[in-house]
């Protein structure tokens, strides 16, 4: 029997799949800093514009370093019944067109309905809004762009012989019932009206807008946790689709690993604590959910109005007011649908710029002391309550993200507060040496931030400004980076193991594994 069958090969199952192996197989982490970062505020990590067809190859390979036998390609589910205490997937091996039963303690799922549907797990939401067609395909554009009549422009490759691209569109009642290559190529060729444009086409794909959210995401039986598409397909209006999903595992996998590590009697001990998952962050789907569609919907209602396109006129009437707009010569017409524009372009905002929503999400649940709710969440929810999208505010408060702030130690090196957290155990993080040192054990490791020997030093002061605690306090950080607990006054270890348990909802039995 395997501890976990993972159901999916997409960036999510993959994610899921390597962070199961570190999890399970090295229980320590270490840091030992990187050079000093510039003076001028800097993330913890670079950004990297990279399209999810370059993602999954380097992720492949990470997940078959770490797990050399346990990848599998050509390979369908399509069968699964759940027991007491493990699942059985039926497994189609497509090449050599053969039938074999996977045993396994947990399923996590990914992709497709499969699984969902095997278990009688329903979605809710949205389905089937927009009928799209999209393209991936080679072509010199390059040549011919920037075009200054793109409304829109993202960042295009250096090399023309080697430029990729993605076109998509809706489908509207003239089109075919399915695109051939011919007609995605003609289709290409009429949009961007380049003529001898050279085209290579490199794949082909029908699919559907969908909004929609699994009404569970744990099984009737306990032992099938439903991640990425299985639990939820986000319209990629603002590109949280695959955020969202990587979220899941970041969320569950810790969660798994901690169930996994005690023996298989006294796993179903972990059941509270696994019940979190869905308890936080299916919430936090059914926003995402609800905002892509909404980001969808403010094109047409929005930015599609304010151009004059209108789906009820003639297709000159709509070509004749976008020639007026991009016109600077026709001042009174152009001036108005430019003025148009720029009030629509501050809607849409919500989708081009939105941190508040990609990083600024919260468990509410985790906030058991209600701290939160006096300041509205460290300013992250608005008046009326709903989610800040247009601005992240850093905070402690238990249920948001640990912030991240540089340390430094007296050797020249530095790291960021994420970078410290351990995969296998709680990171308490104090100012206050004494008595705070005493408390680490195998629930809890604790960093001192004072700069005195090998300690890490707060140079620039974050630790009261973003963290909100006096130099005597300590936040208590749970493995996925979520605060789970502030203290003013120091507490006894012994307290402090059994704070982590019930704050975690772990058995009393977990104790026994130092």
């Amino acid at each position: 029997m395997i501890p976990v069958a993972i159901v999916g090969g997409g960036p999510v199952g993959l994610v899921t799949s390597l962070s199961l192996s570190r999890s399970m197989a090295s229980p320590t982490s270490s840091t030992n800093g990187t050079p000093a970062p510039p003076s001028t505020p800097k993330p913890p990590c670079d950004y990297t514009i990279l399209p999810q067809i370059r993602l999954e190859p380097i992720l492949l390979r990470r997940a078959k370093e770490l797990n050399p036998e346990g990848i599998f390609h050509s390979a369908q589910v399509v069968g699964i019944e759940e027991g007491a205490d493990s699942v059985q997937l039926k497994v189609h091996f497509l090449e050599q067109q053969r039938f074999e039963t996977v045993e396994a303690r947990f399923v996590a799922a990914d992709g497709g309905r499969t699984v969902a549907d095997a278990l009688g797990i329903q979605v809710q939401g949205d389905r089937n809004v927009v009928d799209m067609v999209s393209a991936h395909f080679r072509a010199p554009l390059r040549r011919h762009h920037p075009d200054p009549n793109s409304l829109i422009t993202w960042p295009y490759p250096l090399h023309p012989e080697t430029e990729e691209w993605v076109f998509a569109c809706a489908r509207i009642p003239n089109d075919p019932q399915k695109f051939e290559a011919d007609d995605m190529i003609r289709q290409i060729n009429q949009t961007l009206q380049i003529p001898g444009l050279d085209i290579e086409l490199l794949s082909l794909s029908h699919w559907f807008v969908n909004a929609v959210v699994a009404e569970r995401f744990r099984s009737a039986g306990r032992r099938v946790f439903l991640a990425g598409d299985a639990a939820h397909r986000i319209p990629p209006w603002g590109a949280l689709g695959l955020n969202t999903g990587l979220q899941d595992v970041q969320n569950l996998i810790w969660k798994l690993a901690l169930a996994l590590a005690a023996p298989p009697e006294k796993q179903k001990e972990y059941d509270a604590l696994l019940d979190t998952y869905e308890e936080e962050r299916r919430p936090i789907a059914l926003r995402v959910a609800e905002s892509s569609l909404r980001n969808l919907r403010n094109h047409a209602l929005a930015m599609d109005r304010a151009l004059g396109i209108d789906p009820n006129a003639s297709p000159e009437a709509s070509v004749r007011n976008v020639a007026a707009f991009l016109d600077h010569n026709n001042s009174a017409e152009g001036n108005k649908l430019r003025d148009a524009v720029q009030k629509a372009q501050r809607i849409l905002d919500s989708e081009f710029h939105a941190p508040g929503a990609e990083i600024g999400w919260f468990y509410p649940s985790v906030d058991r002391e209600g701290e939160g709710e006096r300041s509205r969440h460290g300013g992250q929810l608005d008046a009326e309550g709903q989610l800040d999208i247009s601005a992240y505010h850093p905070s402690s408060i238990p249920g948001h993200h640990m912030p991240h702030f540089w340390l430094h130690k007296s050797n020249g090196t530095c790291t960021s507060t994420r970078d410290l957290l351990r995969p296998d155990r709680c990171v308490l993080f104090t100012k206050a040496s004494d008595p705070w040192r005493a408390v680490g054990s195998h629930l809890v490791e604790v960093e001192i931030l004072d700069g005195e020997g090998e300690n890490w030093r707060d140079v620039d002061g974050r630790w009261r400004s973003v963290c909100g605690v006096s130099d005597d306090s300590a936040t208590l950080v749970r493995l996925d980076g979520i605060v789970v607990w502030k203290s003013a006054h120091p507490v006894p270890k012994s307290e402090l193991e059994s704070l982590v348990k019930r704050l975690l909802k772990l058995p009393d039995s977990h104790e026994s594994r130092a």
